[in-house]
């Protein structure tokens, strides 16, 4: 069975960890980066979520190991979920893990 993760920043790492996804909240560029490679190199890891600003930097510098297409990476809105935006991450959530989460 694969791991789901999440890169995620210290406001929104707590949701996340109520889902049972495990969670990096990193702060600066040179952490996320340096998680988002190790992530890629476990073979466990099977999904990552990376918060949506986070994202735009992961997909310039590493365009090739995007398109290798595994682990899955998503990403996911990074201001407070409201309405649609909380529906979806809350799908994505449940189609990694097989559980719903209700997010708030």
């Amino acid at each position: 069975m694969y791991k789901v993760c999440f890169i995620t920043n210290s406001e929104l790492d707590t949701g996340f960890r109520l889902g049972g996804g495990e969670v990096f909240s990193v702060r600066s560029k040179d952490q996320l980066f340096e998680t988002f490679r190790r992530l890629i190199a476990d073979e466990k890891v099977g999904l990552i979520g990376i918060q949506e600003d986070f994202f735009s930097e992961i997909k310039r510098s590493f365009a090739k190991e995007l398109k290798e297409g595994w682990p899955l990476v998503i990403s996911f809105p990074s201001e407070i979920f409201e309405g649609k935006k909380r529906d979806h991450v809350a799908e994505l959530i449940k189609e990694a893990i097989g559980y719903y989460v209700k997010l708030r």
